[in-house]
């Protein structure tokens, strides 16, 4: 009976060894993640970006509470609470010299531009004629038509004085447009002429000049004017040139 029983057990015995190794050979470990937490050196605070780094002027502020000579990005900016700065002009950025800004993605000192200087047109007198050519057989107009262009004058109490070489001035002004012959030398106040002729001269080798001469009441010459007209044709005058 005991030689039956051990022929019984140790085959068991065998079988459950078997089922522990065999469970052991196909179980896998299960892998252990270690995470390392970032190191930042002793004493020195991270910052979000490049202290001097920037993509446009509004990044950049001035480096020191005062006088600062420098800028930097507005991540890496100095606390200024409970500072107080002398008010004197010591640094590039001080008093409107400068300014922040980004040149080549860095946060630098832009240097304030020098005001350009005015320019003041130089005063100037200019007759201003029309039509370019003229004939008394043109219905369209009484003669040529002349005003005076200024520049840099004051004209609220200026009188022309006009003058023509050869021919007449006329009015032909509203309401009732009726031409009015003034002679080949007239005074008025920029009021519109015009300049007109009857006959052409025997010899029309010599131009017709018309020049106007702008003064103030009291008699100072303000600036003048001077227009050629050259003969074109039978009975026709051209604007050549107006100085």
């Amino acid at each position: 009976m005991l030689f039956m029983d051990l022929r019984m057990i140790i085959p068991a015995l065998l079988c459950i060894a078997c089922a522990i190794m065999a469970g052991c050979t196909t179980d896998s470990a299960t892998p252990v993640t270690v995470t390392t937490a970032p190191v930042t050196p002793a004493g020195v605070a991270p910052t979000p970006m490049n202290a001097m780094g920037c993509t446009d002027a509004a990044d950049c502020v001035p480096a020191d509470c005062c006088h600062p000579r420098s800028c930097v990005n507005k991540a890496a900016q100095k606390s200024c609470t409970g500072i107080a700065c002398t008010e004197s002009c010591e640094g590039p950025l001080d008093c409107g010299a400068g300014s922040c800004g980004c040149v080549q993605g860095t946060c630098s000192v832009v240097a304030a531009r020098a005001a350009e200087p005015v320019t003041t047109a130089a005063p100037s007198v200019r007759i201003r004629a029309t039509p370019q050519r003229y004939s008394p057989m043109m219905s369209s107009t009484p003669g040529i038509e002349l005003s005076v262009i200024t520049q840099g004058i004051d004209t609220s109490t200026a009188e022309y004085d006009w003058t023509a070489s050869y021919g007449q001035f006329l009015s032909w002004n509203p309401p009732d447009y009726t031409i009015n012959q003034k002679g080949s030398a007239v005074t008025n106040h920029g009021e519109k002429l015009y300049w007109s002729f009857i006959d052409r001269p025997s010899s029309t080798v010599s131009p017709v000049i018309i020049t106007v001469v702008m003064r103030e009441a009291a008699g100072k010459e303000l600036g003048r004017s001077v227009a050629t007209l050259e003969w074109d044709g039978t009975n026709a005058v051209a604007v050549k040139e107006i100085t």
